[in-house]
């Protein structure tokens, strides 16, 4: 897009303040959430999708297998073809099936980029904390057109809550093995093109 008012850089300044204070917090949080593993993460967003979550969202977003991994890892991914942090798959154009489990800290961003590509996907599934409702991100990109409620570009837009509390693994521990639960539930975002 050539308007710099929208895209992930316009994202990033206009959640930037927010998302430091953010991702304060979520460092903290991860490190008082997951004490068995012994020592402080220096990086609160590295947590990786569980084998078990990721059939539950797979089977909820309605594909067999995801195409691209936007927000992942050498050590976890879950498409052959995946973006890590140094790719930043915000500024990379994603294609086909995408799955994101995007730094807890930093949603926003996310959000307004896969509105941007769901007009040239085939499906976009954003894993999140469905404690995150009051964002501003949620309201702005979420809320107003979620469940078919006024289609935003003609794709579709649903939300699925997971079961429970998601497990989620840590480096080292791919499929989060005696790791606790975060104290939050998740939610599932599905953008659809019809």
């Amino acid at each position: 897009m050539s308007d710099h008012s929208h895209g992930p850089e316009a994202a990033h300044r206009r959640w930037g303040y927010a998302a430091e204070r953010e991702q304060q917090r979520a460092g903290r949080a991860v490190a008082d959430l997951f004490p068995e593993v012994g020592v402080a993460l220096e990086d609160g967003d590295q947590r990786f999708t569980t084998r078990e979550t990721d059939e539950w969202c797979r089977s909820a977003a309605g594909v067999d297998a995801w195409d691209l991994d936007v927000a992942a890892c050498e050590e976890a991914h879950l498409a052959e073809r995946f973006f890590t942090r140094a790719d930043d798959g915000l500024t990379k154009p994603w294609e086909g099936r995408v799955w994101v489990n995007p730094p807890f800290s930093d949603i926003g961003p996310w959000v307004e980029k896969a509105w941007v590509e769901a007009a040239h996907c085939e499906t976009i599934a954003i894993l999140l904390p469905a404690s995150r409702m009051e964002q501003r991100w949620w309201h702005e990109h979420v809320e107003p057109f979620r469940d078919g409620r006024r289609a935003r570009d003609f794709v579709g837009l649903t939300t699925h809550f997971l079961p429970g509390r998601a497990r989620f693994g840590l480096p080292g521990n791919r499929e989060g093995v005696g790791v606790g639960s975060p104290p939050f539930g998740c939610v599932l975002l599905v953008w659809r093109r019809p």
